[in-house]
C-alpha cells in the first residue's frame, strides 16, 4: 500500500505527547498533518473520516496507568475506514500500565486497524526533576526511526499479530478527580492576588475546569491536575498549595528518578 498521508493526532496539555507523536509521523517520509485535540472547543467541532491509504498516529498521556478520563469527545470525531493506525502513549517515567492497550481498543472501536504501538517518556507534570527535558533528542530520534519502520511495514502489507503490554480487563483505574484519596495526596492549586484575570488559563484548560468569568474559581471534579495552567500563567499567579503533597513529593521524585526508562516499541510478530 502506498501511504498518501500521515496524521499526528494528539491530546497534549504540556506539549510532550505532541513532540513524540510529531517526531513519529515526520519519520514516515510522507506528507504530514497535525491535529491538536487538546482543547474542548476544538474537540467539539472536529470530525474527520480517514482513508485506507492514510495512517493516523494517535497520542495521549498516561494518568494513573490509564488514558485521561472525560475525553469521549476526543474519539467521537475520529472515523476510520480500516485505516492503519499507531497507538502512542506518553508517561512520566513511572509506567504506562494499561493505557496503551486501552488506546488500541478505543481506536479499533472507531474503525481503525492498529498496526503498531509505542510508549514514550516525558517530563513529569508534577516535577521538573522527573524525566527532565524529555522527550529529549534521543527519544525523538527513536520516535522518528520507529515511524520509518512502521511506514515500511504498512507499505509492504505484512501481516502479523500485534501484542501490546497491558491488561484487559483493566487492572489500573486511572486518576479520577472525583475520588478523593488521602494517599497518595494530589496537588491542589490556588490562584493568588497576582492574577490579572487575563483568562488564559480558562481559555486553555483541556477540561474546561476553570471559570471563564473568574479565573480563581476551579472545578476540582473536572480538574485533572495536568499543570497546563500552572506552566502557562504569564504572571505566575497559580501555585500548588497542598502541604501533604509537598511533603510527599521528595519521596515521589526519588522513586521516579532512580531509573531512566526508555521508549518501548511494538510491531506485529510474524505469523
Amino acid at each position: 500500500m502506498d501511504i498518501e498521508k500521515a496524521y499526528a493526532i494528539y491530546f497534549s496539555p504540556t506539549y510532550t505527547t505532541q513532540e513524540s507523536v510529531t517526531a513519529f509521523v515526520e519519520g514516515m517520509g510522507v506528507p504530514v498533518e497535525k491535529i491538536d485535540l487538546t482543547l474542548p472547543r476544538v474537540r467539539k467541532g472536529f470530525s474527520h473520516n480517514f482513508k485506507k491509504n492514510e495512517v493516523v498516529a494517535v497520542g495521549l498521556p498516561v494518568y494513573g496507568g490509564r488514558l485521561p478520563l472525560d475525553l469521549e469527545d476526543f474519539f467521537t470525531g475520529l472515523k476510520g475506514e480500516g485505516t492503519p493506525a499507531a497507538a502512542i502513549v506518553l508517561y512520566g517515567n513511572r509506567e504506562f500500565d494499561d493505557a496503551l492497550i486501552e488506546l488500541r481498543m478505543r481506536l479499533e472501536e472507531r474503525g481503525f486497524v492498529v498496526k503498531a504501538g509505542a510508549a514514550f517518556i516525558g517530563e513529569h507534570t508534577f516535577s521538573v526533576t522527573i524525566a527532565t527535558g524529555r522527550p529529549d533528542t534521543n527519544d525523538l530520534a527513536i520516535a522518528a526511526d520507529f515511524g520509518k519502520k512502521v511506514a515500511a511495514y504498512i507499505s509492504e502489507g505484512t501481516s502479523g499479530n500485534l501484542v501490546l503490554k497491558g491488561n484487559y480487563p483493566f487492572v489500573k483505574k486511572g486518576y479520577d478527580p472525583k475520588v478523593h484519596l488521602d494517599f497518595p495526596p494530589h496537588p491542589r492549586f490556588t490562584t493568588g492576588d497576582d492574577c490579572n484575570q487575563c483568562g488564559l488559563c480558562a481559555d486553555e484548560c483541556p477540561w474546561g475546569a476553570i471559570d471563564s468569568h473568574d479565573c480563581r474559581i476551579r472545578n476540582y471534579s473536572k480538574c485533572m491536575i495536568c499543570y497546563r495552567c500552572f506552566k502557562n500563567c504569564p504572571v505566575n499567579a497559580i501555585q500548588m498549595t497542598n502541604e501533604k503533597f509537598r511533603e510527599y513529593l521528595p519521596s515521589f521524585e526519588k522513586r521516579l528518578t532512580a531509573q531512566r526508562k526508555e521508549p518501548e516499541l511494538f510491531l506485529p510478530e510474524a505469523e
